[in-house]
């Protein structure tokens, strides 16, 4: 939803009042997190992804690996032009593309070695700005390349996250730990995206957890409810307590697959038919809309596309094969 709001609200406005800017340089916004909420849901389904395979030869889980970082990059190729301002200048999808593969080739690790990772990247950080060879990430969109890396602790954050909901445990350790981490690191350098800094990556975390045990506890109450009304209904069927794994390992394989599919959306129905338009109009970018215009149409946006979300996946489950139990 705050990926669809502020694309579109910042596409059609230039006038945007200071709470709905982002990437501003010097300063922190609440849409400097949709990009780091992007990459720490990536984290998590990456251990949906792993636990369906790590059975597999070694080879066909290769061959997995290469298969989704490969839909990816083909994703990126054709809307970094619009995106990034480049093909295959890094954008959010090639971003998670790359840490995609760094994560994988971490994920068995345990959760203290994912999280002493992710703390050499920020001793990489401040060792290289005490030696002045820092890249200056204002010259590229989101940092550009060089920037990837400092972006794998956020990931890494989702990762961890996912292996303790994967493993049934609690998720009140994560959030002391990245906001003890945060605090130390705030002392350091303030909490900048436009700088990738490391405290803005531990914040980065901390705020992501702190969305996903919200979300997950209001489905998880609507869940418990529902299963309450199905005992009501059929009495002879003991529900209690069955479905819970399922749910979580639903909402690991949902983070996987949505975020690209609605990116993907925003692009094809909104994004690029603007520039289309813009481009051939001869006008500049964003439009000027008028602020409250430009965030009225980005509300609305976000019901449309999930209307049209909703309409794909009918067709794809119709066109889909059922198994004997189902059908």
């Amino acid at each position: 939803m705050l990926m669809v709001f502020y694309t579109i609200s910042f596409l059609l406005s230039r006038s945007l009042p200071d709470l709905l800017r982002h990437n501003v340089a010097g300063s922190l916004h609440i849409g400097d997190f949709v990009l780091p909420l992007f990459l720490f849901a990536s984290g998590m389904s990456l251990v949906f992804f792993h636990e369906k395979r790590k059975k597999k030869k070694a080879r066909d889980y290769v061959l997995d690996v290469v298969e989704r970082f490969g839909k990816l990059v083909l994703i990126s190729f054709f809307i970094s032009p619009f995106s990034a301002g480049g093909f295959l200048q890094m954008d959010e999808v090639m971003l998670s593309a790359v840490l995609f593969l760094a994560c994988v080739a971490l994920v068995e690790l345990p959760e203290f070695a994912l999280l002493m990772a992710g703390l050499v990247v920020f001793v990489l950080y401040f060792a290289l700005d005490a030696l002045l060879l820092l890249p200056d990430f204002s010259a590229y969109y989101l940092g550009g390349y060089p920037a990837a890396v400092f972006y794998l602790p956020v990931m890494l954050g989702g990762v961890i996250a996912g292996k303790r909901v994967a493993g049934k445990k609690g998720l009140t350790i994560a959030l002391l730990g990245a906001g003890l981490l945060f605090v130390v690191l705030l002392l350091l350098v303030p909490p900048y995206k436009s700088d990738a800094t490391p405290s803005f990556m531990a914040l980065s975390v901390l705020f992501s957890l702190l969305v996903f045990v919200l979300v997950e506890g209001l489905v998880g109450r609507e869940r418990a409810s529902g299963m309450t009304r199905e005992r009501i209904a059929r009495p002879e069927h003991d529900t209690a307590g069955v479905g819970r794994d399922e749910e979580r390992r639903g909402i690991l394989e949902y983070l996987g697959r949505q975020p690209i599919k609605y990116w993907v959306l925003m692009f094809v129905v909104v994004k690029i038919p603007v520039e289309v338009y813009a481009f051939s109009a001869g006008l500049e970018l964003p439009l000027e809309l008028g602020w409250t215009n430009a965030v009225l149409i980005a509300t609305l946006c976000v019901p449309v596309l999930y209307g049209i979300s909703l309409g794909i996946d009918m067709v794809t489950g119709r066109l889909k094969p059922q198994s004997k139990e189902k059908r």
